[in-house]
């Protein structure tokens, strides 16, 4: 039923020398408008102290330091000023877990579900208390970066959590791919990181049923594992670096990049600005906004999981009327039909729909196929 999925395949730039973080600016948290204050600024903080609580849990001090509060137009953000060591992880030790040791540090040290990263791991957990089936699996959704190896270097600890899994959810089947099941394809290609794809293909479920399954993706479990078994909060992330040059051609870095919760990348664009004027963040397919690296940026952990820079942007491009070479719908893995929404080609299928990105990616029209989608989802079903 489902075509072949699409694969972007960057070539790698080699390193040329060491990074090293700048870190004179202060690192910058930018709580929700909703967000509950946990501390009254301005405080001293160490790494791991709750700051404040939102929809996706709680968000900690990513460093020791002096955390003050800004309001702005803007909104409110908070500053910390940086002046402890920086603690760094410490090796995964294998423990027999026990489930109230497995749930009580997902809040306290601030975890939160990667795959669905709206929800905190604790409160994800609990919506699917009911559930039958428990998917572990191999691929984030764009597979920027590996943690497989990581994974399988500590499987006793995976099968420690797995274990404690089994306590939990005593009626639900495992599916783990971690370890034990084979992966349903030889390499990745995208959208095989996409929770409703990958449950589709291994389960042949609907994708209005991935609400019923417990997914845990692999840096969930990553960043999860490093809690359990190293008592370390979720502060950092593992980041890619792409470049995309003049030509077109898309480039990844060799390695991958740790950065810290509200972290300035300034030390990034000291080293790429004299090339890359430009840059954009996460999935070629997610049409995010384009930044000047003159304005600065700061990390969110939550958000953000990789980072493109580019050499040049036409901030002029805009969107032309549909060519009806049907690109976007021939592409789209799951036969949705996007092309209908801007041509009288056929129907769409929202059913079939799980706002990869694809279409807009390939249009030659730069329409932009997945707004579309949504505005109609929201029109049509109230979501």
């Amino acid at each position: 039923m489902f075509s072949k999925p699409f694969l972007l395949q960057p070539r790698t730039v080699k390193e040329t020398g060491n990074r090293k973080t700048v870190l004179d600016e202060p690192y910058t948290l930018f709580p929700d408008k909703d967000a509950l204050l946990l501390k009254d600024f301005p405080v001293r903080v160490s790494v791991g102290d709750p700051l404040y609580k939102q929809s996706s849990g709680s968000v900690l001090s990513p460093v020791n330091g002096i955390a003050s509060l800004e309001h702005s137009e803007e909104g409110s953000k908070i500053r910390i000023v940086q002046d402890g060591n920086f603690i760094g992880s410490k090796p995964w030790i294998p423990k027999t877990l026990k489930k109230e040791e497995v749930l009580e540090p997902m809040d306290r040290l601030g975890l939160v579900s990667l795959d669905f990263p709206e929800h905190s791991l604790l409160s994800y957990l609990k919506s699917r208390q009911k559930t039958s089936l428990i998917i572990l699996a191999p691929f984030t959704r764009t597979q920027d970066v590996d943690y497989l190896p990581e994974l399988r270097k500590n499987l006793e600890c995976h099968s420690r959590f797995v274990e404690v899994l089994k306590t939990l959810f005593p009626e639900a089947q495992i599916r783990d791919y971690i370890s034990g099941l084979k992966s349903p394809v030889k390499n990745y290609a995208y959208p095989w990181g996409i929770p409703e794809y990958f449950v589709f293909q291994t389960e042949k479920l609907p994708f209005s049923k991935i609400k019923e399954i417990l997914y845990l993706g692999p840096e969930t479990l990553y960043n999860l594992y490093r809690a359990l078994f190293a008592d370390f909060p979720f502060i950092e992330r593992e980041i890619a670096l792409y470049f995309l040059g003049k030509n077109g051609g898309l480039r990844k870095a060799d390695s991958t990049v740790r950065i810290r919760n509200g972290q300035s990348l300034k030390f990034l664009f000291e080293e790429y600005g004299p090339k890359y004027s430009n840059f954009t963040l996460n999935s070629f397919y997610e049409k995010n906004p384009v930044r000047d690296i003159k304005k600065g940026f700061y990390w969110d952990i939550r958000q953000n999981y990789s980072l493109v820079f580019l050499t040049k942007h036409d901030s002029q491009r805009r969107e032309f009327p549909c060519v009806e070479c049907g690109e976007c719908s021939y592409n789209c893995p799951t036969q949705a039909n996007p092309m209908a929404l801007v041509s009288s080609f056929g129907n769409f299928n929202s059913s079939l729909c799980m706002e990869c990105g694809i279409c807009t990616f390939l249009c030659p029209s730069t329409i932009s196929l997945r707004n579309k989608i949504r505005t109609w989802k929201e029109a049509n079903h109230g979501f």
